[in-house]
């Protein structure tokens, strides 16, 4: 159990996510957490109140739905922290000692997470806001220097060398299942995950920890998992921090029934534990006492704090020595009864078949395991034919997803009504996604068998394995697809139809010849039944056109054909005609709604005046004694206020359908960028942005298709 150094309770609720320790005065640090109804609450244990001599609160009213907050140094020039928090579309920058605003600033694309830090490129300090789709920094004046977009909502934020370059790269969990990792403005990784991800924390040099929605915890090595464990909680919180003293910093996790993890960030085994009576809603570092000592701080629902100190450095190395020698020996010794019960079983076995005695469970020695492929329109899937060579009998299969996002969880059972030789698994993907599965059988020698024999069988899954084939000679036929992005690439042909064979899965599916000097492949995707051409030919240097309705697919596809062929630019130029209407009708909505908000705020502006006016009237009429114009004022005002009630309902339900819009524009961007690579796909993003702000749309069409913007 973990023992905490010191305690303390705040007497209020706290928020999710929503804590922080700043140093406002440069010197004392005061842990700052939102609280309900739209409250800061700051607790400095270095400072007392006048009246009771107790620990410093203050409370800030916010008055708003708090949804972000950080601190740091956001402005050089002074010498103390800044508290910064987000509400739904605004973001306030405070100077806590003056009690005064240093910028309020709104947000269109919302805010979803924050924090603060330092991007390459960019000297002044930022405040990293992650919105609806789109990520952006703000320096000390409010000023935007920094703008992005991503493929989902915003779910995560924080700052690790995870390319182990020496510099800082920004982590972005969405609500897409995606852990992006960006460059500046690039996306230089992305990894697919089996859930919302919902937490990130980076760990030490390219390591880091993520939480998702469904309660697994685990740690990723640059783009490769080390390990994850899974609980039926709910993670509330993450941190890092060298509790044991050994120089390696654990990951530690909080968890909505109240318990606080402390893991081995190299192998996940548990090194520590301890219990809140609540949710642990943050976990943070910090010297809090100013005793030369970081700490660290949980941060409960109920407003319990615990700190927690790292062991001393002398015992802690022999003690943890001793508990991981410990480990090692009860985890050898329970290989060793498997192991041996497993020997005892297969030296009956044997014994048996020397006699010529097959029994039940027994399957002839010489059993083998097929597994092949193919691709159904019937059923939407990608069927698995698992099948014996003899009359063994399949009594199930469980396919499990090594890199996760092929199943709703992270496995999935097939077994038959009625056991057979063989059996086919659908698999559904929703998304386009490479992945190693591992498929573990049951055969048995018979189906009223009760002891199986199990084989462990791997399988690759190929990114865009959902794609058909389509030959011109063949009964599949299918639409030329409307769309088309063009580019060059100066590349050997061989390499082109290994990244599509590779890609497809095709070299498994049809022993094809792709070797001419021109090359025209149709696919047809069994998940939705659209259309997908690939063109090469060796014209002006080696031009290539990829056709489909869908951009995302589009993108998905250059975006792989270039990390397979290492490339770091790629322009191009693109066709979506329905894509762009689509987008076209999302910009009128935009101002649309934008239009109906400035018209409910001045209608919502006058009726609050007219409100004010009530009041003081009908309290005139109370000290003036006349009843009847008071009861006839304050009805009025009921009337008033239910007005306004509604009003506000409207003005909430068009605020939401504008984040929506907004949303769909930050998507389109994204889909026009990921059809480009390096200074071709930032120029892109840079140039919607500016396009954005100074509400040129024909200039915005323009960049999407042909990569950079109109000349003046």
């Amino acid at each position: 159990m973990l023992t905490a150094a010191f305690k303390f309770d705040l007497n209020n609720s706290v928020l999710e996510g929503l804590a922080t320790i700043g140093k406002y005065d440069g010197e004392k640090p005061s842990l700052t957490v939102a609280t309900s109804a739209g409250k800061v609450l700051m607790h400095c244990p270095h400072e007392q109140n006048t009246k009771d001599g107790k620990h410093s609160v203050r409370f800030l009213n916010i008055n708003r739905k708090i949804t972000a907050m950080t601190s740091g140094a956001l402005d050089p020039a002074l010498s103390h922290d800044i508290l910064i928090i987000g509400t739904q579309t605004t973001l306030l920058a405070y100077n806590v000692e003056k009690n005064s605003d240093i910028f309020f600033k709104g947000v269109p694309d919302g805010i979803n997470k924050m924090i603060f830090g330092t991007l390459p490129g960019i000297e002044a300090p930022l405040a990293i806001v992650g919105g609806n789709c789109s990520i952006q920094g703000f320096d000390a004046t409010g000023n935007e220097l920094f703008w992005t977009v991503t493929g989902d909502n915003v779910s995560a934020l924080t700052f690790c060398d995870a390319d182990g370059d020496g510099e800082q790269e920004l982590l972005v969990g969405s609500d897409d299942f995606n852990i992006r990792i960006f460059q500046q403005e690039e996306v230089i990784s992305e990894t697919s995950e089996t859930e919302k991800v919902i937490h990130l924390t980076a760990i030490q040099k390219t390591k880091y920890g993520y939480g998702l929605g469904n309660g697994t915890v685990g740690v990723y090595d640059r783009s490769t998992r080390e390990w994850r464990v899974k609980s039926k909680n709910k993670v509330t919180s993450m941190g890092s921090f060298d509790l044991d003293s050994d120089g390696v910093p654990e990951l530690l996790s909080g968890w909505s029934n109240g318990r606080l993890d402390v893991r081995n960030s190299k192998n996940g085994d548990l090194v520590f534990r301890d219990n809140f009576s609540s949710s642990v809603q943050s976990i943070l570092q910090s010297d809090y006492r100013l005793d030369g000592r970081f700490n660290i701080l949980g941060v409960a629902e109920s407003g319990e704090v615990r700190g927690y100190l790292p062991a001393d450095t002398e015992g802690a190395t022999t003690m943890m020595g001793v508990k991981a020698n410990e480990k090692q020996v009860h985890k050898l010794m329970r290989q060793k009864q498997e192991m041996q019960m497993q020997l005892s079983g297969l030296e009956n076995n044997l014994k048996r078949l020397k006699k010529g005695d097959i029994g039940m469970g027994m399957i002839p020695p010489d059993t083998e395991i097929k597994l092949e492929d193919r691709l159904s329109r019937d059923t939407n899937s990608l069927e698995l034919v698992i099948s014996t060579n003899n009359s063994s009998i399949i009594k199930s299969v469980a396919v499990f997803a090594l890199d996760g996002g092929v199943f709703e969880g992270e496995s999935l059972m097939a077994y038959p009504p009625r056991p057979k030789s063989t059996l086919t698994v659908q698999l559904k993907p929703e998304k386009n996604v490479e992945c190693q599965l591992q498929l573990t059988i049951l055969v048995g020698a018979r189906a009223s068998s009760k002891q199986f024999h199990v084989f462990h069988v791997p399988y690759r899954l190929a990114k865009f394995a959902m794609y058909m084939p389509i030959f011109s000679s063949g009964p599949v036929k299918s639409e030329q697809p409307l769309s088309s992005v063009t580019f060059k690439i100066s590349e050997r042909q061989e390499r082109i139809t290994q990244w599509i064979g590779t890609s497809f899965n095709l070299a498994k599916l049809h022993n094809m010849d792709l070797s001419n000097k021109t090359l025209h492949l149709s696919f047809i995707s069994v998940r939705d039944q659209r259309s997908l051409e690939i063109i090469r030919s060796p014209d002006h240097g080696g031009q290539m056109t990829i056709r489909g309705d869908d951009m995302t697919t589009v993108g998905e596809l250059i975006q792989d054909l270039c990390h397979f062929l290492g490339m770091k630019e790629l322009e191009s130029v693109a066709d979506f005609p329905a894509e762009m209407k689509k987008f076209e009708e999302v910009l009128l909505q935009v101002d649309e709604y934008n239009s109906i908000r400035l018209k409910l705020t001045a209608e919502m502006a006058d009726n609050s005046n007219l409100v004010k006016n009530l009041v003081i009237k009908a309290e005139d009429s109370r000290i003036l004694g006349d009843m009847a114009l008071m009861r006839k004022m304050y009805t009025e005002l009921f009337t008033l206020n239910n007005e306004l009630i509604g009003e506000y309902t409207k003005r909430s339900n068009n605020h939401q359908n504008l984040l929506n819009a907004l949303k769909d524009v930050n998507h389109m961007i994204q889909k026009a960028a990921r059809l480009r690579v390096g200074k071709a796909k930032t120029q892109v993003v840079t140039a919607c942005r500016n396009a954005i702000k100074s509400n040129n749309i024909h200039s915005l069409f323009q960049i999407i298709s042909k990569g950079y913007a109109p000349k003046s």
